[in-house]
């Protein structure tokens, strides 16, 4: 399928199923992560939007346990990060 030179958006929810929540060590690895990505990503929670390449931002969301964050993703390989993203959150968090 071509495309028309608009950027590809994708956005999905995650519901944090981490019980420490999305600390220091899992954004930290998120962000090494996330910035193999050509793509914008921005995370929200309420009313917060952060870059998800920024650690500092990522950490000023305060996700806790439970709580549920928003993703977007836009740029021409967002299929492929949405996808990553997806595979990222459903792991364990021992594995982070």
């Amino acid at each position: 399928m071509e495309r028309t030179g608009e950027p590809l958006v994708q956005t999905i929810e995650i519901t944090m199923n981490w019980s420490l929540g999305f600390h220091l060590r899992p954004v930290m690895r998120f962000v090494k992560y996330a910035r193999q990505f050509r793509s914008a990503i921005r995370i929200k929670k309420g009313k917060i939007t952060a870059d998800g390449k920024n650690i500092l931002g990522l950490l000023l969301l305060a996700v806790a346990w439970k709580s549920k964050i928003h993703i977007e993703v836009e740029g021409d390989d967002a299929e492929q990060a949405i996808e990553g993203i997806k595979a990222f959150f459903s792991t364990s968090q021992k594995d982070k």
